[in-house]
C-alpha cells in the first residue's frame, strides 16, 4: 500500500517534457482529419473550376479541351460577348430565374407545411419522414434519368376523367407540379424539423396561459423563431431551382456542349449564370436582413 502511494506521489510530481503543447497537438489532430476533405476540395472542386474559367476563353477542340496542346484557339472574352448578344440566350435566363422565383416560395411553404405535420405524434411518425427523405437518400442523377426515360409513371386519373377534354392534361399537370415540389423539398423539410424541435417549450406555455390559439402561436412564436432557417431554405432551394437538371438553362448549356466546338461558350454562360445566380442571392439576403433584426 505504501509502494503504492510512493509511485502515485513520484508520478504526480514527475515533469513531463513535451515538444507540442496541448493547442498545438488538437491543433494538429484537426489538420489530419480535414487533409482528407481538403484534397477532395482541391481535386474535384478548385482544379476544374480553374480549368473551366480557362476553357472560357478559348475557342477549343476535343482533342485540346484545356488548350494546353496548342490546338484551341484564345479568343480571349469573344465567348462572353457571344453569350451576351445571344438574344435566346438572355430570354431563356430571365425564364429561369423567373421560374426558379415563382417556384421557391411554394417549396418553403410546402417544407414548412409538411414540416409542421411531421412534429406531431401519431402513428407511423417515424415512416413518414423516411418517405418525405428518400429523395436526399437515393442518387438525384440516376433518379433525373429514369423518370426522364418514364419510369415509374402512372395516370392516377385515365379511367376516372376519360372522354372529359382537358382534364387529363390539367390533373397531369398538377400532378406532375406536386411530385416535383415534394421531390425538391426533402432537404427542407429536415432542416424545418430540426428548427421546429428548437423552440423552447415554455414559449409555447406561456402564450397558451394568456389565451393565444394555436394558428396565434405559430404566427408570433414559431414563425419568429425559426425565421433565419426560413431565409437559409429559400436560399437553398434558389440555388437548387439555379443549379437543377431541368432548368432550360441547364439544357442550354448541354446542347452546347454535344456540338463538341462550343465548350469554350458554355463554360462562359457557366460563369455569368453563377455571377447572376449569386446577385439574386445576395439581393434576397439583403432584403430579409431586417426580418432577422
Amino acid at each position: 500500500m505504501k509502494k503504492t502511494v510512493k509511485l502515485k506521489k513520484k508520478l504526480a510530481h514527475s515533469k513531463r517534457y513535451s515538444l507540442l503543447s496541448f493547442e498545438k497537438r488538437r491543433s494538429l489532430e484537426g489538420l489530419v482529419f480535414s487533409i482528407p476533405w481538403l484534397l477532395g476540395f482541391i481535386g474535384f472542386v478548385l482544379i476544374p473550376l480553374v480549368l473551366s474559367v480557362r476553357i472560357s476563353f478559348f475557342q477549343t477542340v476535343l482533342t485540346d479541351l484545356y488548350g494546353f496542346q496548342g490546338t484551341s484557339k484564345f479568343v480571349g472574352i469573344n465567348n462572353y460577348v457571344k453569350v451576351i448578344q445571344d438574344p435566346a440566350v438572355g430570354q431563356t435566363v430571365f425564364e429561369s430565374f423567373g421560374l426558379s422565383l415563382a417556384k421557391v416560395p411554394v417549396i418553403v411553404a410546402f417544407s414548412l407545411f409538411v414540416a409542421v405535420l411531421l412534429k406531431q405524434k401519431f402513428p407511423g411518425r417515424t415512416l413518414f419522414r423516411v418517405i418525405f427523405f428518400i429523395p436526399v437518400i437515393l442518387a438525384g442523377t440516376i433518379m433525373t434519368y429514369l423518370f426522364r426515360d418514364g419510369v415509374g409513371q402512372m395516370s392516377v386519373f385515365s379511367s376516372i376523367t376519360t372522354g372529359v377534354q382537358g382534364v387529363n392534361t390539367f390533373f397531369g399537370t398538377v400532378m406532375s407540379n406536386i411530385g416535383s415540389i415534394m421531390w425538391a423539398s426533402s432537404v427542407e423539410i429536415l432542416i424545418f424539423l430540426a428548427a421546429l424541435q428548437s423552440v423552447p417549450a415554455t414559449l409555447y406555455e406561456v402564450v397558451e396561459i394568456d389565451g393565444a390559439s394555436a394558428w396565434e402561436s405559430f404566427w408570433h412564436v414559431t414563425l419568429p423563431y425559426i425565421s433565419p432557417f426560413v431565409i437559409l431554405n429559400c436560399i437553398y432551394a434558389l440555388v437548387d431551382s439555379f443549379v437543377a437538371s431541368d432548368n432550360p438553362v441547364m439544357s442550354i448549356m448541354n446542347s452546347m456542349t454535344q456540338t463538341g466546338t462550343k465548350y469554350g461558350q458554355a463554360s462562359a454562360l457557366s460563369w455569368l449564370y453563377m455571377l447572376a445566380t449569386l446577385a439574386v442571392i445576395l439581393i434576397f439576403i439583403l432584403f430579409t436582413r431586417r426580418w432577422l433584426k
